[in-house]
């Protein structure tokens, strides 16, 4: 598969992206994309909102290579994309207030403004019939979408 044949995608991309097209790199390349989308075990990064749009049409084509992988990621993304209650004492000790975390808000809305690829993944019956993928998980695709 083209980079140029991903809809959405522009030329002009980071070689890590690029590597998940390669069955041979693709691997590498999502490892080094976890290290850059994370800023922490329970914390998204800044360019986690960048990449958001890109990973929901690499994972809605079944031909990726370690499209299982992608869409993990972006279920992370998703659920540490969450609002966090103020009047949660838990909620703010372990992600902290949001005004501290601006990339949370605009991974929900990187989620929102792709919402029909998220319905796209949703639908997809190979995904649907994944255990891996229960109800709350498809919850917070939904929600990190405003679906």
């Amino acid at each position: 598969m083209k980079w140029s044949s991903i809809p959405g995608c522009q030329v002009d991309v980071p070689v890590v992206l690029r590597g998940l097209l390669d069955p041979e790199a693709a691997e590498t390349a999502e490892r080094a994309l976890d290290w850059l989308v994370m800023s922490g075990p329970l914390s998204i990064s800044a360019v986690m909102p960048a990449v958001v749009p890109y990973l929901l049409r690499l994972a809605a084509d079944p031909s990726i290579p370690r499209r299982n992988e992608l869409v993990g990621l972006l279920l992370v993304a998703a659920a540490l994309s969450a609002p966090t209650d103020p009047d949660n004492a838990w909620d703010l000790a372990v992600s902290g207030p949001e005004k501290d975390h601006p990339e949370r808000a605009q991974c929900r809305a990187a989620f929102a403004a792709d919402a029909a690829w998220v319905q796209r993944l949703l639908a997809d019956d190979e995904l649907r019939a994944d255990p891996y993928l229960d109800d709350e998980d498809r919850a917070s695709f939904a929600q990190a979408a405003g679906l």
